[in-house]
């Protein structure tokens, strides 16, 4: 596609199939040099994005709204296994964010520990301009197909990921032939659901789905970031795109994603979540707050570090 890209800087991409999967800044073009140093990518859940050409940016002062989720305890009292472990890494996330948001003069809602359950991001989600949740996601493919899979070649023994795939629990999920309630995002006590040998019809078990996700209004909101693992993958129908967070978030009608393409680490996640929130109060827009820091973060990082993450519209 070189010989018609001559002269471009912009590409607006609009992937389709498996496409989906694959980060495109961070295809190498030749010996660290990669896509997105040559080009400014825009990726678009339709092309029909390209025509409305929006660029939405952030309010001064507290006409915008902040609500975060980080630190998250997963077990309760009852807690007999833990599935899903605590990560330190979304408690100082979300409280360098909150700091962050306050000193932009942003509203900020910050839920951490017990309080951060899935009945509150219910009940606050549509009165949100922003929405970060920094926890476990998870997305188990349709066990009818078949994949192929193969090892990274990074070492990640001693690395701390935002995911999971154990536990008992985990049945009520992997198996659900709705490819909405194979996706999702964790909140306070999910372990005690996930430990259950049947699920609990709870409406509020701690486990957020896809299919739940549709069923809230979030045409408000302009911003959502899912600082965990794979949260945007799913199912992949045709030419209808991908059926999982990222569907069910446009479906409930935000304007931006921030999702992840694999399981990312902790650490640098916290990094790279901080360095967008500093840049994004000021300079008031996503799209390039989002592209300078992943050019910060490529200095010093393997892309395996830093491009899971793509913004998407």
């Amino acid at each position: 596609m070189e010989e018609s890209l001559k002269g471009a800087k912009k590409i607006y991409l609009s992937p389709d199939g498996l496409l989906h999967k694959i980060s495109f800044s961070a295809i190498s073009k030749k010996n660290n040099i990669y896509l997105s140093d040559i080009y400014s990518i825009e990726r678009k859940t339709t092309t029909a994005k390209i025509v409305e050409s929006s660029n939405i940016k952030l309010n001064n002062s507290f006409l915008e709204t902040a609500t975060l989720f980080g630190g998250i305890v997963y077990n309760t009292e009852n807690t007999q296994t833990q599935i899903w472990n605590y990560l330190d890494g979304t408690n100082t996330e979300t409280e360098r964010i909150d700091s962050i948001l306050k000193e932009g003069e942003l509203n900020v809602n910050y839920f951490s520990n017990s309080i951060a359950t899935e009945g509150k991001f219910k009940e606050i989600a549509s009165r949100s301009n922003i929405l970060h949740i920094a926890t476990h996601g998870f997305f188990y493919p349709d066990l009818k197909e078949k994949y192929k899979t193969e090892e990274n070649n990074i070492d990640t023994n001693n690395i701390v990921f935002r995911g999971g795939d154990k536990g008992v629990g985990v049945l009520s999920f992997v198996y659900n032939t709705n490819p909405l309630m194979r996706s999702g995002l964790v909140f306070a006590g999910a372990n005690d659901v996930w430990n259950l040998q049947d699920k609990n019809n709870s409406i509020d078990d701690g486990v957020l789905t896809a299919q739940e996700v549709v069923q809230i209004d979030m045409r408000k909101t302009k911003l959502v970031v899912m600082s965990a693992c794979e949260t945007g993958l799913g199912d992949i129908k045709g030419s209808e795109g991908v059926y999982g967070l990222q569907r069910a978030f446009k479906m409930a009608g935000v304007n931006y994603m921030i999702m992840s393409l694999w399981q990312v680490p902790d650490k640098e996640t916290e990094e790279f979540m901080t360095k967008f929130y500093k840049k994004l109060i000021i300079q008031k827009d996503i799209k390039q707050a989002f592209a300078e820091t992943q050019k910060e973060m490529r200095v010093n990082y393997d892309p395996y570090f830093w491009a899971a993450f793509v913004l998407i519209e």
